[in-house]
């Protein structure tokens, strides 16, 4: 799309988002490309507010192209309803591969969901535990946090302050809010590590630091990334 717009006007701005569909459907539909597929699902659902269209894109690019961002998208249409029937156990099979295929994100909300449906059928919730630990690992933040704070309580897994203290200093390398302050207790009191107080107040800089700057970005729709 070489040509030039004036998005300045209501026509001009229409002209730029058809050919901006019509790109995106010549590179899912023509070309058969994965990412062109989930740029034309997230085009359907923010830019024309076709939901059911988007939840279709997704799960197709995820069933057939293996598409890890279109898995998990596909994974939130299950889980919350959005254009597609609420399914909480279809969307953690979504989730589980989203994991599978290397996306800790995947595996955060998978734990999450088998956590909810662990505890209302009575079970123990080893699984969810299992996949908030490879959530971790695989970067994300979230799941360093929250398997951290269930380590600092004994809930769902063993009470391990050393673990927990571990977790969070991932976490916090991640910049993890939530995590820096946990470690900064933790050091302050020497729960899980040694009494530092120096550490303590760093990693509350830290988070502090870390919290502005979450604050000061600010969400943007990209959709040739």
């Amino acid at each position: 799309m070489a040509r030039g717009y004036d998005l300045t006007s209501d026509a001009g701005t229409k002209e730029y988002l058809r050919d901006v569909e019509i790109e995106y459907q010549f590179q899912c539909l023509d070309q058969k490309e994965v990412d062109g597929c989930h740029r034309l699902g997230e085009f359907l659902e923010n830019i024309r507010k076709n939901t059911t269209a988007a939840a279709a894109i997704y799960k197709e690019n995820c069933d057939k192209g293996n598409y890890t961002r279109s898995c998990l998208k596909y994974g939130h249409c299950l889980n919350f309803g959005n254009g597609v029937k609420e399914d909480k156990t279809a969307a953690l099979q979504y989730f589980e591969k989203t994991c599978k295929l290397g996306n800790g994100s995947g595996c955060f909300y998978a734990g999450l969901i088998d956590l909810k449906l662990s505890l209302a059928e009575g079970k123990t919730p080893d699984k969810a535990v299992q996949l908030m630990s490879q959530s971790c690992d695989l970067k994300c933040s979230e799941g360093c946090f929250i398997l951290a704070s269930w380590h600092l309580l004994g809930r769902y897994t063993d009470k391990d302050l050393r673990k927990a203290f571990e977790l969070n200093q991932k976490g916090c390398n991640l910049e993890n809010v939530g995590c820096c302050s946990n470690l900064s207790i933790m050091y302050r009191h020497g729960h899980g590590t040694n009494k530092d107080l120096s550490l303590a107040t760093e990693m509350k800089k830290r988070a502090e630091q870390y919290s502005a700057d979450h604050l000061k970005k600010q969400p943007v729709l990209k959709f040739n990334e």
